[in-house]
């Protein structure tokens, strides 16, 4: 799909091979994780999902992209996101008429392919539009100084730290599968205690062969004595970085060692020399963990995700949810979950 726009020209590129995108993306600022040509490689493996990039060309260079993800699923209908499984992934545009322009050929290209509606996440400039769900987010900017760091910190967070060094708990930075797959472990633990499935294994196999060992992010574990009790995968692209996952053993939740993981990581993001550090999306309704990562510092904002349905041709606002089967799955042994994430996953994205 190629059009020419007012000298622009608007086409659909697939960032895996489309050179143009990999030269621009990794020059601008704006870029994060779920920007990159490695998400989308990620996304397509593990799901089987078709990165669809609208991006704005002028003089045979691209200057602005609304990523997009076709997801095409039997139980949940053809749609585009933007993008699946990340916590956001705004446009990089100059201004809201680039937006503009992009968002009617993805709506128009939408019609076209028979989608059932286009999902935003994060998109700032519709924020004069209904969102379809409200999150916050924490944005911590980073400086190579600890003191400074250390200052920001909550007294109730520093004293946790200082706790679980106490305790004897030990925090690994690991880049190779054995520490993404220890990790898995405490996902699957932690998902079942949250009433949800587990992302797949493969998914993180997967996001170590195209991300953490391509150089774009690590896995942090938390260890006592021979036991691995907390972990979190954190995945950075140009000067930003994000926590993206983060799971513990209950059973040693004591011990604190969730305190000691972040503040580990929030120091090698900054000796790192990454300008900002994104603690991800939380729901309104979990306000123990917006607290938690209200004690590091960081700025808490609005995280808004918007729904355009083709057939309404209008943005819609969120009718119902699945939070009644969280009762059902915190029953369900770890192993019958794994197969429901297995399965269902490709279908949620």
């Amino acid at each position: 799909m190629c059009r020419i726009v007012h000298r622009s020209l608007v086409e659909v590129v697939d960032p895996r091979q489309h050179v143009g995108y990999k030269e621009w993306i990794a020059c601008d600022q704006g870029g994060t994780i779920f920007h990159s040509p490695q998400w989308a490689t990620l996304l397509s493996e593990s799901y089987r999902y078709r990165p669809r990039y609208f991006t704005l060309n002028q003089g045979g260079q691209i200057r602005a992209c609304l990523p997009i993800m076709e997801v095409d699923s039997f139980l949940t209908g053809k749609r585009g996101v933007s993008l699946s499984f990340s916590d956001q992934c705004q446009s990089l545009v100059a201004d809201v008429a680039d937006f503009n322009l992009l968002l009617q050929n993805v709506l128009e290209y939408g019609r076209s392919q028979e989608w059932r509606y286009v999902e935003l996440r994060g998109e700032r400039l519709l924020c004069q539009e209904i969102p379809y769900k409200r999150f916050v987010q924490h944005t911590l900017p980073l400086i190579k100084d600890e003191n400074v760091l250390k200052a920001q910190v909550r007294k109730s967070a520093a004293r946790n730290i200082q706790k679980a060094v106490k305790e004897g708990v030990k925090i690994d930075v690991t880049y190779d599968l054995s520490g993404v797959l220890s990790f898995y472990r405490l996902h699957c633990l932690t998902r079942r205690r949250q009433g949800q499935p587990p992302q797949a294994k493969q998914y993180f196999i997967n996001l170590h062969k195209y991300l953490i060992d391509d150089g774009l992010g690590f896995t942090a574990l938390a260890r006592h004595g021979q036991s691995i009790i907390a972990g979190l995968i954190c995945l950075h692209y140009g000067s930003n970085a994000i926590y993206k996952y983060g799971a513990s053993d209950e059973k040693y939740q004591n011990l604190r060692a969730n305190n000691l993981l972040f503040w580990e990581m929030i120091k090698k993001c900054a000796y790192d020399g990454f300008s900002t550090l994104s603690f991800g999306r939380t729901d309104l309704q979990n306000t123990g963990l917006m607290v938690f990562k209200d004690g590091w510092g960081g700025e808490r904002s609005e995280l808004n995700y918007y729904r355009y349905d083709l057939a309404k041709d209008a943005f819609i606002s969120r009718t119902n949810n699945l939070q009644g089967y969280e009762a059902l799955f915190k029953k369900l042994p770890v192993a019958i979950l794994r197969l429901l994430g297995a399965v269902g996953y490709r279908h949620m994205g």
